[in-house]
């Protein structure tokens, strides 16, 4: 039987949680919190362990350690090895995966040369992400499937929180998402995603140079290949057309660019409105146009 998830996610509670554990495994005197995943609060100490605590009864924790551990030496690149599960309470803990964070200045005025070998890069490991597992490991480790359809029910169900200004954005979105989407037009296989695929989660061999590590696998599931571009929709643009590029070279999938924007784009609008708070939309429509602009 799992532990409890932690009773809360604020620095304090959550190095009591792990000092409890007495594994005498890291130094909790200078962690630090990363409160800002949704589905993972996050402890990073100050020699190198990342303490990973789920948020939510909900999340499949023994799953995602069977993934991890499943996936270790399949990917081309480093993943979390984790070394200890929280006894008392819900958490994995492993050593932080070190590289260089990307940055968006200088891939502006990177090289042509550089440009495609990042694109290359990104697009190697989701190849060998896409294709790391077979059905029978897929149906073992009880891998779920993509449901769109929820996402749409509940856009259109909420829709009522926006103001009328913002209709026409979001009723052109919801189109575009049920036609793509939930009608199945999107070309491909399916295949196991990473579904988290985006350079937050990743380092590099330097700031517009090769992946070289990837963490949060909490959200593996099964669907077409283009979902997992959807995330590099302002990226910026440039360079989500570079990876799909690369990608239907090396695997011969293709990969609609518009339809993963418009993923990425139908998942904003779910969270503004299931947050309820309009004031973001604004800042995601403004994001959109510049994404749009090649900015």
């Amino acid at each position: 039987m799992l532990p409890p998830i932690a009773p809360a996610f604020d620095l304090e509670t959550l190095v009591q949680a792990a000092t409890a554990e007495g594994s005498g495994l890291w130094d909790l005197s200078r962690a630090t919190l990363h409160a800002d995943g949704w589905e993972n609060a996050v402890l990073e100490t100050g020699d190198g362990w990342i303490l990973r605590f789920p948020r939510d009864e909900e999340l499949d924790f023994d799953q995602e350690i069977a993934i991890l551990q499943h996936l270790q030496g399949r990917l081309l690149v480093r993943t979390p090895s984790v070394e200890w599960i929280g006894q008392k309470t819900r958490f994995a803990a492993y050593r932080k995966l070190t590289g260089a964070a990307f940055d968006r200045e200088r891939y502006a005025s990177a090289s042509e040369f550089q440009r495609e070998a990042l694109a290359s890069s990104l697009a190697r490991f989701l190849a060998a992400m896409h294709d790391s597992m077979d059905e029978v490991e897929e149906t073992e480790l009880e891998v779920p499937f993509l449901d769109h359809e929820p996402t749409l029910e509940l856009v259109v169900k909420e829709m009522r929180w926006l103001p009328a200004s913002h209709w026409r954005h979001a009723e052109n979105l919801i189109g575009q998402f049920a036609t793509m989407w939930v009608g199945d037009n999107v070309p491909g296989p399916e295949v196991l995603l990473h579904n988290d695929f985006h350079t937050g989660n990743m380092v590099f061999a330097e700031p517009v140079g090769d992946l070289t590590g990837i963490w949060d696998f909490s959200n593996v599931q099964i669907g077409v290949p283009t979902f997992d571009f959807r995330y590099f929709d302002g990226a910026p643009r440039d360079l989500l057309e570079r990876m799909a590029g690369h990608y239907q070279m090396l695997t011969q999938r293709p990969i609609d660019v518009r339809a993963a924007v418009v993923a990425n784009r139908m998942e904003n609008l779910f969270d503004v409105l299931q947050t309820r708070r309009m004031d973001l939309f604004d800042t995601v429509t403004a994001r959109w146009a510049a994404a749009d602009a090649g900015l």
